[in-house]
């Protein structure tokens, strides 16, 4: 049977189609091919988004990078690294490098970028620029008041709410993984527009926000490795289902709120606030600019910073050892006269080398932002250093950061890298050896402080950021004996660019001096007439 000219164009434009495929296929692979990594990363993107909702990607990435190289393969065009050098080049002030299209997902208005979000260079840098003041003290001047506000209502919670005595039978737990989040959102809620969103007040999420936020990280991580995808949202029946400021739950809440905050300093009757959004609004940033950008300081400033404080509590107070030193630390200064009650300031705070030693080694063990935050390598391409080998990376590669691997490399951290140990951050020697000490903790430091990002890609919110840590890591541990509930399995986790932690349950306990510590503890082994209890030994003693 003879085939018709239909049939021959048609199977003609298959052949074409399928050899042209097939020689980008094979050109795309041979362009990393000095690259190692997972055997199926050269071919398709399906490796990288299988690792990157597992929910582990942190802990993946880092075994391909032990595997393969400090910088390694993930996708046909993707390379993710674990050496701060190359993150540091890629995001320096002058670097060639670029935004890459991974940050497209991080789009979280559906009709406006955010400066997460923008691929121009320029735009981002004028962004940046515009907004930077408003993350000061000295234009945000009542910054460190709302932050002490807010703290002093996750405290009177915590205390009035959720504190065990188990000697009148009051059993209670506290879930933290809840309760730092609420913190954290009112905290970037006052400082941003003057009102929080009511987080502690009603101990609950009013806006149903945090489930909707962990419904949509999942999808933002699709269209992190599939960006072409991102298209679709401007597909009128699509879009009409994306989060919008008039939903009544959710991010849309959400976004209403940061609209009606926005609208508010607008017009001749507008609200006049010293805070970061009126010095946003000084610098020319218009109602729409406004609307997106809060919502992603919102988003991004509180989950963040939630996640430092609850991981650091957790390793703090269950290392004995470790908490002894900070609470002594501590309460030697405030002996001195060193620190401010009711709340310590964050000048006080920085001045306290083990609290700056448990807070860095806080955002080390558990960097708190496990996004790829991919950089695109310049039009001509790029050399990269892979552990002492020249590498070529060709025009259109991505490269994204392994903030695990980074944090937990022991070329840099020491061969105890998985353990939490804030002694490592201290200067051992004021011998012959103090400059090699002070070099051994200079490197660390510029290492742990990428968890901020780096150069023109660097955190505005890092100052808010530390400030937070800096007051709620010791303001809580002073007030509050915290007991994990299950350390075989203290929490629930799934890693989607931040860290989603549920069911962090603790027993917190009101603190007490030494002393009255000492007599609480013997008043429960001693009757009042100086009796003794019954230790109730097991049987089984030799002389029985």
């Amino acid at each position: 049977m003879l085939a018709t000219p239909t049939t021959t164009i048609a199977l003609v434009a298959t052949l074409t189609l399928l050899t042209l495929y097939i020689y980008n296929s094979l050109r795309t692979y041979y362009g990393l091919r000095d690259f190692g990594g997972h055997w199926s990363s050269g071919w398709s993107r399906l490796w990288m988004l299988k690792t990157q909702s597992s929910g582990r990607m942190n802990k993946i990435f880092t075994k391909v990078n032990l595997k393969y190289g400090s910088t390694a393969r993930i996708a046909p065009k993707f390379l993710v690294t674990s050496d701060p050098a190359l993150f540091r080049r890629m995001s320096a002030v002058r670097s060639p490098f670029t935004r890459g299209g991974w940050y497209a997902a991080l789009k979280l208005h559906p009709e406006r970028d955010n400066i997460t979000s923008y691929l121009d260079e320029t735009k981002h840098a004028e962004i940046r620029n515009r907004m930077a003041p408003g993350y000061s003290g000295k234009e945000n001047v009542h910054l460190e008041q709302d932050v002490d506000e807010q703290l002093l209502k996750f405290l009177d919670l915590v205390g009035g709410k959720y504190v065990a005595e188990p000697e009148r039978e009051v059993f209670r737990t506290v879930d933290l993984s809840r309760i730092t989040s609420y913190f954290t959102l009112d905290v970037i809620s006052k400082v941003a527009f003057g009102q929080t969103f009511g987080f502690l007040d009603q101990d609950e999420d009013p806006f149903g926000y945090l489930a909707n936020l962990a419904q949509m990280l999942p999808a933002i991580i699709v269209f992190g490795v599939y960006t072409e995808l991102t298209k679709l949202l401007k597909i009128p029946l699509i879009k009409a289902a994306l989060p919008k400021s008039t939903d009544k739950r959710g991010l849309g809440r959400v976004m209403g709120f940061a609209r009606d905050r926005v609208q508010e300093r607008f017009g001749p009757k507008g609200v006049r606030r010293q805070d970061m959004l009126d010095a946003f609004i000084k610098r020319g940033m218009t109602e729409e600019e406004l609307e997106s950008e809060t919502l992603t300081q919102i988003t991004a400033g509180s989950d963040s910073t939630a996640s430092a404080l609850r991981m650091t509590l957790h390793f703090i107070s269950t290392s004995p050892p470790i908490l002894s030193r900070l609470l002594a630390e501590a309460n030697i200064a405030i002996d001195a006269g060193r620190i401010s009650r009711p709340i310590i300031k964050d000048a006080e705070a920085r001045v306290l080398p083990y609290l700056q030693a448990c807070i860095k080694e806080g955002l080390r063990i558990y960097p708190p932002v496990t996004g790829l935050m991919a950089k695109q390598v310049p039009p001509e391409g790029a050399m990269i250093d892979v552990d002492g080998v020249e590498k070529f990376a060709p025009p259109g590669t991505q490269i994204g950061w392994n903030s695990w691997g980074m944090m937990h490399d022991p070329a840099i951290f020491g061969q105890d890298a998985e353990i939490f140990r804030p002694e490592r951050w201290l200067v051992r020697s004021d011998g012959h050896e103090a400059e090699k000490e002070a070099e051994r903790v200079r490197r660390m430091d510029e290492t742990v402080t990428l968890c901020f990002g780096y150069g023109r890609f660097g955190c505005l919110g890092r100052g808010v950021a530390t400030m937070e840590l800096n007051k709620a890591v010791l303001e809580t541990l002073l007030r509050f004996n915290l007991q994990s509930c299950n350390l075989a399995k203290p929490f629930d986790e799934n890693v989607v660019g931040f860290y989603v932690h549920t069911n962090m349950n603790f027993v917190a306990t009101r603190r007490r001096g030494e002393e009255e510590d000492e007599k609480a503890g013997f008043a429960l082994l001693h009757h009042g007439d100086g009796s003794g209890v019954e230790a109730g030994a097991l049987a089984g003693a030799p002389e029985e």
